[in-house]
């Protein structure tokens, strides 16, 4: 037994006594200087990655046994290199072989994992959820004979249990005192501790089924290998399966939990990386970027079963894209993701189209509000069972989206606290856990894409409460999306008939989804071939299939970063100062600021990935400011009024207010103590204000706080 695993692996092709020599003649013909520069850099640098690519360049048979047995080859190859620093006179280190880059034909998802693979050396593709503190283990422990003092080595292969010695060995020296009859004190100086960690690693949402809750595994990481993830990270973990028995009652049973001994780990930090695109598929992206109407073509691609919606969908392909994420000299980021905001009234398709940007985006992460708590979005301190009761971190929605999209339904439905932890995750695109002992800061570098409902069931136009303050949602929040979506279902017969025909057309070309589970017919969301044919007209696209989009984005987004040049910047401030001057219906009003600037070069950014290019453009920069002029439009009409989004007041209500306040302040100055109400009445009726009205602004403002009524119903004064 190795680890716990049953001795039927491989036979080795290769004799065990030979492997320390193979693996010297590897390290000294191929990695020389490697070694040498690891000597220099410890302890910054505690071990020696492998390529296996370079291993099987140099022996195909002896690259092949390690796969096989990978026990045997780590021992081996970690006595090797020991061996080398020793004969170079660098005798006190104890660095170890990492061997990395397995071929494709070893690399599993979490749901792939099968007998056959416990034992041998293979990679999974995985995001970190959870880990766990570092702890130190015992690697080799020394034991010392209380009865005669000898002292004895022996390793220490399961994190779980201590291994003692059964008798103190005559051949070595010892008195041949079996363990009941003597003791044996671990020497913990002159044994050896490296740290440990529990990592549990999730599958890759791109790599899941539909409906399936993604499979997890619980990885032991060692040495340098402890502390270096963080919940979110995208990691390939190369390393050996074993297993340990379920118990039950106290006893053990015939069925195994898998573990994963670490091995080595490859950062996938780089965006997007794991989307592979062929030579062709890069042909076929740059022909669609060059072409004209490339626009058009993307904006019909997003969600094309939903009618209509051109500039919503407009904005969303901008959002796919996003800006470019800006470091400055100070240490200060500028964020590059899109935020966006669909308020609308129920039944206009905002919850089909999150599932579909969720679908379609690299990373995208689909969450509903009322089902999402703030540590389900953010990240969780999490006690856990496996590893002792230790407090680990798991990282929630916006970790797991990072780089990506992230789809909030009902956004407004969650819970006030739950919604105050996302101020910090869509601004500055962290989150700061400070929870159980555990001080951290993830990352949540993605868009975030809402939608919220009206509390009164549907948006009332005529209302002296704005659209904004009729969705549950705080001004801060609101203020840090960079594009709101009003979407309301007003009747209109042309553009009903065309709604209704759009939506039966789609029912009928529809497929039966017990059929599709059947087999009986195929999947049409599957059937690339036939849909590819379909969706060119006279050699154009037409509307691109889900995962060609895919790949364009994620081809854009690794491959560009645009900035603007100067006619963009110049158009963009130009709309920022001159929108600046427009004032509202009231004294207060602010019709932009400094963030919508942000938030216009972001759009422009964007525009400009898509057509892969590095420089935004007059035409980009005119895009953005369209947009902008669109939806402040729709929300608010002529007149956008910031404050009116700050404050939950109209313009209109805070002047009245402002006048109410000023008549009761004035009549209080000049009788020296309180305002009569009837005197106020009387004068706000001569300002326009209607008595009923006035008498409605008075009561608000004296269950606000912000008026009293100090000595009975009819007197009044100012807090």
């Amino acid at each position: 037994m190795l680890f716990g695993v049953p001795a039927v692996l491989t036979m080795s092709t290769i004799q065990e006594f030979d492997l320390p020599a193979r693996w010297t003649s590897l390290l000294q013909d191929t990695y020389a200087e490697a070694v040498h520069n690891l000597s220099k850099m410890w302890p910054d640098e505690e071990s020696l990655n492998v390529s296996y690519r370079e291993v099987e360049g140099y022996d195909h048979e002896f690259a092949q046994d390690i796969l096989a047995n990978p026990d045997l080859h780590f021992r081996a190859a970690n006595q090797a290199l020991r061996q080398f620093l020793l004969d170079a006179g660098e005798g006190n280190i104890m660095p170890f072989v990492r061997i990395t880059h397995l071929p494709s034909d070893q690399v599993r998802t979490v749901s792939q994992l099968r007998a056959d693979d416990i034992g041998r050396l293979i990679a999974i593709d995985a995001v970190t959820t959870k880990i766990s503190g570092v702890r130190p283990r015992l690697y080799t422990a020394v034991f010392e004979c209380v009865a005669c003092g000898h002292v004895m080595e022996i390793d220490q292969p399961n994190e779980q249990e201590l291994i003692e010695p059964l008798e103190c060995i005559q051949i070595d020296g010892g008195c041949g005192r079996p363990k009941r009859q003597t003791r044996f004190l671990l020497q913990q100086q002159a044994s050896h501790l490296i740290n440990s960690q529990f990592i549990e690693l999730q599958e890759l949402p791109e790599q899941m089924k539909g409906g399936i809750q993604p499979e997890r595994i619980i990885c032991i990481g060692e040495q340098d290998l402890a502390g270096c993830l963080n919940p979110g990270d995208r990691v390939k973990a190369n390393g050996v399966l074993f297993i340990r028995s379920q118990r039950k009652g106290g006893k053990d049973t015939p069925v195994f939990d898998i573990f994963l001994r670490v091995h080595s780990l490859e950062r996938q930090n780089i965006p997007l990386e794991e989307i592979i695109i062929s030579e062709e598929e890069e042909t076929e992206i740059k022909d669609i970027a060059r072409d004209p109407e490339v626009y058009n073509v993307l904006t019909r691609s997003i969600a094309p079963s939903i009618f209509g919606m051109e500039r919503v969908k407009e904005s969303l392909m901008l959002q796919l894209f996003g800006g470019e994420a800006q470091v400055n000299e100070d240490g200060t980021r500028n964020r590059g993701d899109i935020h966006i905001l669909l308020m609308g009234d129920p039944g206009v398709a905002k919850s089909q189209l999150l599932h579909y940007m969720s679908t379609i985006s690299p990373r995208g992460r689909f969450a509903s509000g009322q089902s999402a708590s703030a540590a389900g979005l953010t990240a969780a301190a999490v006690q856990d069972a496996t590893a002792d009761g230790r407090w680990t971190l798991e990282a929630g929605a916006l970790v797991l989206a990072d780089l990506g999209l992230a789809a909030i339904d009902e956004f407004d439905k969650m819970n006030t606290a739950d919604r105050s932890s996302m101020h910090e995750a869509m601004e500055q695109q962290s989150i700061s856990i400070s929870k159980a002992g555990i001080n951290a800061s993830l990352r949540t570098r993605c868009a975030v894409l809402a939608a919220a409902n009206p509390t009164s069931g549907r948006f009332e136009p005529v209302s002296d409460v704005p659209f904004t303050s009729q969705i549950n949602l705080a001004p801060p929040l609101i203020s840090r999306f960079d594009i709101i979506w009003l979407l309301t279902d007003t009747p209109d017969e042309n553009n009903d008939e065309k709604i209704a025909q759009h939506i039966i057309d789609n029912r009928l070309r529809g497929s039966s989804e017990l059929l599709v589970k059947e087999g009986t017919i195929p999947d049409p969301s599957r059937s690339t071939a036939v849909k590819k044919s379909d969706m060119k007209v006279n050699g154009s696209w037409e509307v691109l299939p889900r995962d060609l989009l895919r790949k364009y984005v994620a081809y854009s987004k690794r491959s560009h970063q645009p900035k603007l040049n100067d006619e963009a910047r110049a158009a963009i401030v130009a709309y920022y100062v001159s929108t600046r001057k427009q004032g509202g219906e009231s004294q207060d009003s602010v019709a932009i600021t400094a963030r919508s600037l942000e938030a216009l070069s972001r759009l422009a950014e964007a525009s400009a990935r898509i057509r892969l290019t590095d420089e935004a453009t007059i035409e980009d920069a005119e895009r953005a400011i369209r947009l902008t002029k669109t939806w402040r439009h729709e929300l608010m009409g002529e007149n956008f009024d910031l404050t009116t989004i700050e404050s939950g007041k109209k313009g209109r209500v805070r002047n009245q207010e402002k006048t109410v306040l000023d008549i009761v302040s004035k009549l209080q100055n000049e009788s020296g103590s309180t305002a009569a109400l009837l005197d106020v009445l009387t004068e706000a009726e001569r300002k326009d204000i209607p008595r009923s009205k006035a008498e409605d602004i008075i009561d608000k403002l004296c269950r606000e706080g912000r008026m009293m009524r100090p000595s009975g119903y009819d007197s009044l004064q100012v807090v």
